[in-house]
């Protein structure tokens, strides 16, 4: 008696779903790396706000207990004469522009180890007058160059009248946004901006009370 070895062969409908298989496999592999790519890739909205969080922010103020904002913004609002009234500041000129217009733009440098002569040594930067508004007592600039290693860096500048009716004098208010700073930190630069804003009430009071004399 013989024995017919039996072969089964695979159907028409087994054949083709194991050539699709691999192709299967193939595109949940692609699907599940586009996945992790999506939860890996922050969404444009957090990107921004992270982004946001690296900014630097702060204000200072500085009291002129006897000096009125409107005797007070003239002196701010010269935008080449800062030298009269930020200590430390030599220079302060105007290289671009018109005067006390947007677009203006002012050169200022500071002091130096070695003197006038020694400028490789001396701080400077160039700033341009981005708005000048006589009737809020607003002004804002941004700088455009300098050797402190700022980057972009935005400030305002205003004067308030003291809300007291009694009260005659008025405040200096020195707002900034700016990215890091290289050499700076957050708190350094506000306690630099908040020396140098008093510094400059004292002045400007000084300027003030020599002028109605």
């Amino acid at each position: 008696m013989s024995h017919h070895c039996i072969t089964k062969h695979p159907s028409a409908r087994q054949t083709k779903e194991s050539q699709t298989q691999p192709i299967n496999h193939r595109a949940t592999s692609i699907r599940r790396a586009e996945e992790m790519e999506t939860t890996m890739t922050p969404p444009p909205a957090l990107a921004q706000t992270q982004e946001q969080e690296q900014a630097w922010q702060g204000a200072v103020e500085a009291a002129l207990p006897s000096t009125p904002a409107a005797a007070a913004w003239p002196h701010l609002a010269s935008f080449c004469a800062l030298h009269r009234y930020l200590s430390g500041v030599d220079v302060c000129e105007r290289v671009a522009g018109e005067d006390g217009r947007p677009g203006c733009v002012r050169y200022v440098a500071s002091s130096s180890p070695g003197g006038a002569e020694d400028k490789e040594s001396a701080t400077w930067a160039r700033e341009e007058l981005l708005e000048l508004d006589d009737a809020a007592r607003r002004l804002s600039y941004a700088v455009v160059g300098s050797n402190m290693g700022f980057g972009r860096y935005v400030a305002t500048m205003s004067v308030h009248a003291e809300l007291e009716e009694l009260a005659s004098g008025c405040r200096l208010v020195w707002e900034f946004e700016c990215e890091p700073v290289q050499g700076w930190s957050r708190d350094g630069l506000v306690a630099y901006l908040d020396t140098a804003l008093k510094g400059m009430a004292d002045r400007i009071q000084a300027a003030a009370a020599a002028a109605n004399e």
